[in-house]
């Protein structure tokens, strides 16, 4: 390195005697109050790049923290199995045409088969309460799995606790765990999946699901056979008990009257009265099917809204009540009149009075469905914004609601026929009490003998019926896979949650080192000495590291005569360390940079205290005297002294002993161990350092001793917290502003310059001391010269020793 070596990094400009400030005026153009940043708030990314490169190992570190600890997290997780099965919904096997029977065709239509029951209606009763607690009872009941352990749904706490839970524990385990949905939309398969902590239980509950779904929909479909046959099993044991009880009193009339028959006219009145006793057993037993039909309907809905099965009730009796009675007249007129003449089954048209009845039951036929058509529209903007918000449940209720309500109808008809039947046998009972009393019993026994005949014969044949209806009746479910024993959990999922980890690691890494960039507010390199817009006039490496190596950190260092300094003054006592050569570039970019200028008075403050305002001055001036110079230092520093510390020289007598008492120059300046250096220092202590500071007795001694040395180098107090120098400043050819690194703050540091600029000081530049090239951000941002210049010469001693 060369003593006339000019650091690049001081941006002078040469060829004015106001080069310098010329200079700052030109290269500032946007303001010191913008200084740093540039016009257009763009987000830079090659700083963004440097200030990750910065905090590399900061975000590394915490980014494979993260994944180790997701990692770790997914390692430690007990690891969730799931199977899956599928099952196809397909209507009912049995169809009416197969049995062919006025019931069965009851049956069918009150239970919705062959009305296309959709998919969604089924996964809904998939997804109930009454599934789950089947599949619930199922598995306590089981307890223990095949390979002789506990259900993992049945623990307390797996595997903590094995103690058994609650039944409803269990279902609602079972409810969260289980999930039913289409496979496709072009299909009618349904897939059941099913997540554990066991693969073994995955399996069984799938397959359980499965098989308490077939059983489930098949108890559903035999729903109303059931109720029909137990109702038709009591009807008929009733009938028959009846009929051998009125056949033994009849037998006994006849043997005690003699009498063994009746006339026509009352046979037929008999027959008739049959055939509507008949009539109304078979309207007695549809109404059991469609009242157990209502009754499961109901349930349903109010599982999903209470309340509201019986809002839909409501609506049909009183619109219907008279509809359906005229309707159950005319249909029984015209059974009462087919059973008179029985050819007009096959050509009903020979009779007028026959079509005139059937076109009367279509019209009102007609005007029920209008009426029925009417009140299912009525709440269909109540179950509009169901389905707007419940979606499948809403879908659910609009098919079980249109149900209710065609049952309901259908009630309120059967019910009416039932009422015209019983007037209808009323008036034709009317007709015994004119027969001749010895005839009166004897018919009233034959009539209730073939009464219970025809009762008989009828519920018999429903019987039959409906116990071959409920045997062809089968769930809606045909299964196509049962569940497969999983190989691997698909739970926790280790490679997801790792990149997860990685990814979130990574982000918050880069908040980190973003946020800890942001908060750095002390100058860390000379990438932010620059954007203050002024030179930097040299950089000069840690002083303490060098004084640790080169003497062991002793702070006192002998020289000629005896002498001692103190050890920071390394152009003095380490001439050819790197801390030497940077304060002999600090000369040269003082010095050398304007040729024109003679900068004869140089004054040294800083922005806090401690940042090396008088090793700065020390070290200049025997960098100064190498050329020659007669230099003398002044510790213009009244409130904190330090000069006489680094020099080891007495502080009294010194300046003030100038100024307030008798004592001359040639006793208060002192030659230093330095050849041609000499030393005014502080002297005793004074209560008003501002006022000695604006003296005219200081200005005319400062211009008297220009006239004795080349240069007059001043350290005075920390101009950005105590500003007793201004006076001097605007006197000084000069000013340098020291800044340490990686402890003056920036906006300090800004603030300090602005307030000298406001004075018209002339400020030379700044000087970073205690540079570590290993710690600054210089090599980051891209300004690299000085760490590969501190580098290569460490190296080089390295290599020398």
């Amino acid at each position: 390195m060369s003593d006339n070596n000019v650091d690049p990094s001081s941006n002078y400009r040469s060829g004015s005697n106001n080069g310098n400030r010329g200079y700052y005026s030109n290269g500032s153009q946007q303001g010191r109050g913008d200084r740093g940043h540039s016009p257009d708030d763009e987000i830079d990314l090659k700083h963004l790049f440097a200030v990750l490169m910065r905090r590399k190992w900061a975000v590394i570190g915490i980014t494979l923290l993260f994944t180790i600890g997701a990692l770790a997290y997914a390692y430690n997780t007990i690891p969730v199995y799931e199977s899956n099965g599928t099952l196809l919904i397909t209507e009912s096997q049995s169809s009416r045409g197969q049995i062919g029977g006025d019931l069965s065709e009851l049956l069918s239509a009150t239970y919705g088969f062959g009305m296309g029951s959709t998919l969604g209606n089924e996964l809904q009763i998939m997804r109930s309460r009454r599934m789950s607690n089947m599949l619930a009872d199922k598995v306590m009941q089981q307890d223990l799995m095949e390979n002789g352990q506990r259900f993992p749904v049945l623990w307390q706490e797996y595997p903590i606790d094995s103690t058994v839970v609650s039944a409803g524990a269990v279902a609602t385990r079972i409810r969260n765990n289980i999930s039913y949905g289409r496979v496709d939309r072009d299909t009618e398969v349904v897939e059941i999946r099913f997540r554990s902590y066991s693969p073994m239980e995955a399996q069984w509950m799938v397959d359980e699901a499965i098989n308490s779904y077939s059983e489930l929909s098949t108890d559903q479909n035999r729903m109303a056979a059931n109720s029909a046959m137990r109702f038709l099993e009591d009807e008929r044991r009733q009938i028959e008990e009846n009929l051998r009880e009125k056949e033994e009193q009849l037998k006994q009339f006849m043997d005690r009257s003699g009498i063994v028959a009746v006339d026509g006219q009352t046979q037929q009145l008999i027959t008739r009265i049959s055939e509507l006793e008949s009539q109304k057993q078979q309207v007695r037993t549809r109404l059991v099917a469609i009242n157990t039909a209502i009754e499961n309907y109901e349930r349903q809905i109010d599982e999903i809204r209470p309340g509201l099965a019986q809002q839909f009730a409501e609506g049909v009796g009183s619109s219907m009540e008279r509809l359906q009675f005229q309707l159950a007249e005319l249909e029984t007129e015209r059974m009462l009149l087919l059973n008179r003449n029985p050819g007009l089954r096959e050509n009903p048209e020979r009779e007028p009075q026959l079509v005139q009845i059937n076109n009367n039951i279509a019209m009102l036929k007609e005007e029920i469905n209008r009426v029925a058509s009417r009140l299912v529209d009525e709440s269909e903007e109540y179950l509009t914004f169901l389905r707007s918000s419940d979606g499948g449940i809403a879908g659910r209720l609009l098919d079980l609601r249109t149900r209710l309500i065609e049952l309901n109808v259908e009630k309120s008809q059967h019910e009416a026929q039932q009422e015209v039947l019983d007037e209808r046998l009323t008036e034709e009972n009317r007709f015994f009490e004119n027969l001749p009393q010895n005839m009166v019993e004897f018919a009233r026994l034959q009539r209730d003998v073939q009464i219970n005949e025809q009762l008989f014969l009828t519920v018999s044949d429903q019987y039959a019926e409906t116990a071959f209806w409920e045997q062809t009746q089968f769930g809606l479910g045909r299964p196509v896979d049962y569940g497969m024993m999983p190989g691997r959990p698909v739970e926790p999922r280790t490679r997801m949650i790792g990149l997860i980890g990685l990814l979130l690691g990574g982000v918050v890494g880069m908040g980190y080192a973003f946020g800890r960039e942001a908060l750095i507010k002390v100058i860390d390199g000379t990438e932010k000495m620059r954007k203050l817009n002024y030179p930097v006039l040299s950089v000069i490496p840690d002083i303490k590291k060098v004084v640790k190596e080169k003497f062991k950190g002793d702070d006192t260092i002998p020289v000629a005569d005896g002498r001692k300094v103190s050890s920071t003054i390394l152009t003095l006592v380490d001439r050819i360390s790197p801390v030497a050569e940077s304060f002999r570039r600090l000369h040269n970019n003082i010095v050398y940079s304007q040729p024109d200028e003679k900068f004869q008075t140089i004054l040294v403050t800083s922005s806090a205290q401690g940042e090396g305002k008088t090793t700065i001055v020390s070290n200049l001036a025997v960098a100064l005297t190498e050329a020659g110079k007669k230099v003398l230092i002044v510790d213009l520093d009244l409130r904190r002294p330090k000069l006489h510390i680094l020099w080891k020289e007495s502080q009294r007598p010194g300046l003030i002993e100038v100024l307030f008492e008798d004592v001359t120059l040639e006793e208060a300046i002192k030659p230093s161990a330095a050849p041609g250096i000499d030393l005014l220092m502080a002297g005793t202590k004074t209560p008003n350092p501002a006022a000695i500071n604006q003296s005219e007795a200081l200005r005319k001694l400062i211009i008297e001793l220009k006239e004795r040395y080349d240069h007059i180098l001043i350290d005075t107090a920390p101009y950005g917290i105590i500003t007793d120098a201004a006076p001097m400043m605007r006197l000084a050819d000069g000013i340098v502003v020291a800044a340490r690194f990686n402890k003056t703050k920036e906006t300090q540091l800004e603030h300090t310059l602005g307030n000298l600029e406001r004075i018209h000081a002339n400020i030379l530049g700044t000087v970073l001391l205690g540079f570590d090239h290993h710690k600054s951000s210089d090599y980051y941002y891209g300004n690299d010269n000085y760490y590969y210049a501190y580098e290569a010469y460490d190296e080089y001693h390295k290599e020398k020793a």
